[in-house]
């Protein structure tokens, strides 16, 4: 993805639409003005590390009362570096594969987890089922010749 695909135009119009200026919003968020201008533009070629730029672009979407997330989502796909060849060169970024490099939203990171886990537990279910019970009942069923075996002790008759 190319840096002009960061929807910071929205981020631009919700500024407006509150009637903030930008220095109103650096006062509001103590975020500095370069930053929320490379937000709105969609431009990150001087933005402090990620760490920072990820936190301050929070910041600034909680101030116009928007979720984060996909704007963190997105802006971390824009400023990921172009991997060059290397021995996965068949993964390298095509112009038709973009598809493939969005960030898949939370819920469906949430799912594949909880599936594994399911997963995990059948597994075990199954493996209890069908090998660890039936070796455990072979040893219960098994009688040993020569031993004798005492008669029960009925403690409630009369003699």
């Amino acid at each position: 993805m190319k840096e002009n695909d960061f929807p910071g135009v929205v981020l631009r119009e919700r500024r407006e639409a509150k009637g903030f200026s930008i220095e109103g919003a650096r006062a509001r968020t103590h975020v500095p003005p370069h930053c929320l201008k490379a937000f709105e533009s969609g431009v990150f070629t001087n933005m402090p590390e990620p760490a920072y730029a990820v936190g301050f672009l929070r910041s600034y979407c909680r101030f116009l009362e928007l979720d984060p997330e996909p704007f963190v989502d997105q802006y971390l796909v824009c400023t990921r570096p172009e991997q060059q060849g290397g021995p996965l060169r068949f993964m390298k970024r095509t112009p038709g594969n973009d598809a493939a490099l969005r960030p898949r939203p939370r819920w469906m990171d949430e799912l594949i987890t909880w599936g594994a886990v399911c997963a995990l537990i059948l597994l075990g279910w199954l493996t209890y089922a069908i090998v660890v019970r039936p070796v455990a009942e072979s040893w219960q069923n098994r009688v040993d010749a020569g031993i004798e075996i005492a008669p029960p002790v009925h403690f409630q008759e009369d003699h």
